[in-house]
């Protein structure tokens, strides 16, 4: 698809969006409400690139796609491991979906129905979306640690992916998607409200499993408060608190010591900079494009930029937070609403960083992460195509 054939694209989207309910028309009244009209020169600029470097952006994103589309499995997953799904292959939908591809139309249709199907049979009787989790008809709390993680960024991820499907898909499908999601909706919202051993963490999600002390992060709060809005312009009932919870819990994890958004909320260093991303988009899902805490963590961004590629940032922290390509997305994601010279200054570098790198095979290689390595090139690939989507605004939630 060209890139004029995707603006025509996201010009339907956002007017079906605006005929279903609370959309990005409201993101608009939010960014007046912050003093930040829709338009301004503070707005993300198009020009950020050339007409030539357009052309190979789409050339590379086009050889991704044929890349994912020949990976997929015949039960319409994405190859990664068992704890990974659907969480990867949800990843790898919104991937082709950010570049204006959808179940039902076009080359990929059959593909994106199949992915689909597997994605919605993965839901658990308590309301999870995922393949490996725990089962019956309430939440246990029970599990081991890295189901318990990974269940719960497949929740997330697998919900946010159904939820902007329902938003943007014809009403037959849209039908057979409400009940999937308004379970979903109902496990999220009950994870949020479980008890929380200290007051800074309410209002967040972490894992399914009750590690520690510490009962919020970022990472899945982002996931979580992304798939809240989706759900909400889509036309679904998400309480206004949990929302607002969510946006108190993700200011708390701002460092005013390192000038960025962290891991985990309260004292200590947790830097990285898929969460210096996630903090922005967070606050740009609430209207705040111009709070203070986004532009320093922007500014923080410009200084840990990703010119290297897949290399890890070695902050001096008890461990590794930093992962490549999943702060590749965030960051891309939270760059653009941000807009101005934040965005001017960020992407043609990103964009020089990851073309230079793609393989012959169109694909992008596994992150050097030790954690996020066993997920494969499929995961990073996804993520790598949905950063350099983020211009394209197919996707409501991304939507500035």
């Amino acid at each position: 698809m060209s890139r004029f054939d995707r603006i025509l694209v996201a010009g339907s989207i956002i007017l079906l969006l605006a005929v279903a309910g609370p959309t990005t028309a409201q993101t608009s009244t939010d960014r007046k409400s912050q003093g930040r009209p829709p338009n301004s020169k503070n707005d993300t600029p198009a020009n950020v690139l050339s007409p030539d470097r357009w052309r190979r952006v789409d050339a590379a994103v086009n050889r991704a796609l044929v890349w994912l589309a020949a990976k997929q499995q015949p039960d319409g997953s994405f190859p990664t491991l068992d704890n990974g799904q659907p969480g990867v292959t949800c990843l790898c939908m919104m991937a082709f979906m950010a570049h204006g591809h959808l179940p039902g139309k076009g080359i990929y249709a059959k593909k994106l129905e199949l992915a689909t199907a597997y994605a919605v049979g993965c839901q658990k009787e308590n309301g999870l979306i995922t393949l490996v989790g725990p089962e019956g008809p309430r939440i246990s709390r029970q599990v081991e640690h890295e189901i318990g993680v990974c269940a719960a960024y497949n929740h997330a991820i697998s919900s946010l992916m159904l939820s902007e499907l329902y938003g943007t898909n014809e009403t037959d499908r849209s039908k057979r998607l409400k009940a999937v999601i308004s379970k979903s909706l109902e496990a999220t919202l009950e994870m949020q409200r479980w008890p929380k051993n200290r007051a800074i963490d309410d209002g967040g999600w972490r894992y399914i499993d009750d590690k520690d002390d510490q009962d919020s992060d970022l990472s899945i709060t982002g996931w979580e408060l992304m798939f809240l809005r989706s759900a909400r312009n889509a036309g679904f009932d998400v309480p206004k608190k949990s929302v607002d919870e969510a946006l108190g819990y993700v200011r708390g994890t701002f460092s005013r010591t390192y000038g960025a958004f962290g891991y985990i909320a309260g004292p200590g260093d947790y830097r990285s900079r898929g969460m210096a991303g996630a903090g922005i988009l967070a606050l740009a899902h609430g209207g705040f494009h111009g709070a203070p805490e986004a532009a320093q963590s922007g500014n923080w961004v410009l200084r840990h930029n990703f010119d290297e590629y897949n290399k890890t940032e070695p902050f001096p922290q008890d461990w590794l937070n930093d992962r490549y390509h999943y702060g590749l997305f965030n960051c891309c994601q939270g760059m653009y609403q941000l807009g101005g010279r934040y965005w001017e200054e960020f992407f043609p570098r990103v964009v020089q960083a990851v073309l230079a790198n793609q393989q012959p095979d169109g694909s992008w290689s596994a992150e050097s992460h030790f954690h996020d390595a066993q997920f494969g090139n499929a995961y990073t690939t996804a993520l790598v195509v949905l950063s350099l989507g983020a211009p394209n605004q197919l996707l409501p939630i991304f939507q500035r």
